[in-house]
């Protein structure tokens, strides 16, 4: 039906202006970002144009290989349908979108529609496609699209699981007043140690801004944001917020607060706000990394969180900041202090500060102290994935262990 529906051979769809706009979607897109400049104007002058009329529908099963679909305009409900013809994931998709169709593999019986909403132009790319288009880039490409398409069944067993268990989730928040402290990482593998207990039922929200990194520590591809979710119509918010979300391994769920600096606006009190009805609604634990921030998103999550997680080097420049942050917290936030829990991250082998110091100086107990793991996060990372899973007897997998079972104290969780 793709076939039929094709036009691309006009000069209007070769034009300059209309290639570059195409050159523009894919530098725009998680899979195709990183390629050079020829690649992508040759990936550009191989897309067909496909226009797809309101409440019109377009199938695409695995029989038939590769198959790379943007949304150049309009608006289109993706589904994705079992061999018994249940829709067993549906996604609202605007302009500028990639839509994943299934991979050809051995075993999955699944097809992909696409009905037009509103009139819709679509442009997509086969297999014969990519190969002539990326030469030797292709490898690369194919293996992002094959983690994107693992991601989506991720989200199908996510959503399966979450219809079955409805409840109102607690927030817990990882919050350091200094940068490099380690609270993201920490953030990362502990909400990948609750999930062993509440599996496709922890969401971690990335809200550290301008930039966020939780989808690249846990080897995800986020191809989608809060923020991005805020420029979907109001109707439509919920269901774009919950496509946004891409599933490690792990069991966790990973929503980030933006993909780009210049969206940092978008994330107003109000927004997260909504957000956080929302998710609660559909997850077990939801776990936000502030990051340094204390902006208005920052403080709407603060005032609902159940459980607040301080994360301190133990550096003499940042017991300043972390005083004044608990001080902020106490007096004028009225956090009550069982909801703070202060965890030691010895980022250096040989700290200028020992534990009884810093608790003399911030007047508090730590919960958890983590030792120093040397580079074995950052080596996990490389190696694409977490390191409580790559190595489970490291310091930084034990302390988020540990910080996974305060955290469920605190909140009075079983399991």
């Amino acid at each position: 039906m793709i076939e039929k529906a094709a036009n691309a051979g006009s000069e209007a769809d070769q034009a300059p202006s209309a290639l570059q706009l195409r050159v523009r979607m894919l530098e725009m897109s998680p899979v195709f970002g990183e390629l050079a400049d020829g690649p992508l104007r040759a990936l550009a002058r191989r897309m067909r144009v496909v226009g797809l009329p309101a409440a019109d529908k377009l199938q695409l099963g695995t029989e038939r290989g590769d198959a790379i679909v943007f949304l150049a305009s309009g608006l289109v409900e993706q589904s994705l349908t079992g061999s018994g013809g249940k829709v067993l994931l549906s996604r609202r998709r605007l302009p500028g979108d990639l839509l994943i169709l299934p991979v050809h593999r051995a075993g999955d019986r699944f097809v992909t529609s696409i009905l037009g909403i509103a009139n819709a132009v679509l442009l997509t790319l086969d297999r014969d496609s990519l190969v002539q288009g990326l030469g030797p880039d292709v490898e690369k490409v194919a293996l992002a699209l094959d983690q994107l398409w693992t991601q989506e069944l991720a989200a199908m067993e996510a959503a399966e699981v979450q219809t079955a268990s409805r409840t109102s989730a607690p927030i817990v928040a990882f919050f350091s007043a200094k940068g490099g402290s380690g609270a993201t990482t920490l953030a990362v593998n502990t909400s990948a140690a609750l999930a062993r207990t509440y599996p496709r039922q922890v969401l971690l929200m990335d809200l550290s801004a301008p930039f966020g990194h939780a989808a690249l520590f846990s080897d995800l591809i986020a191809t989608g944001s809060i923020a991005s979710a805020a420029k979907a119509a109001p109707a439509d918010f919920d269901k774009v917020l919950r496509q946004h979300i891409v599933y490690h391994r792990s069991g966790m769920g990973v929503l980030p607060g933006t993909l780009r600096p210049e969206e940092v606006d978008l994330m107003t009190g109000d927004v997260t706000g909504r957000v956080l009805d929302i998710v609660v609604s559909w997850q077990r634990v939801i776990v936000v990394d502030l990051g340094t921030s204390l902006a208005e998103a920052a403080l709407a999550v603060i005032e609902r969180a159940e459980c607040l997680v301080v994360v301190v080097p133990p550096e003499i420049a940042a017991m300043t900041d972390a005083r004044r942050s608990l001080a902020v917290f106490r007096d004028i936030m009225n956090v009550p202090d069982n909801r703070i829990e202060l965890v030691l991250n010895q980022r250096v082998p040989h700290p200028p500060l020992d534990r009884p110091a810093i608790e003399s100086i911030l007047g508090r107990k730590m919960s958890v102290t983590v030792g120093f793991d040397d580079s074995r996060p950052e080596d996990a990372t490389l190696a694409g994935g977490l390191v409580l899973q790559r190595d489970t007897s490291s310091l930084v997998s034990r302390g988020a262990t540990d910080i996974a079972r305060v955290i469920m104290a605190n909140l009075k969780l079983s399991g």
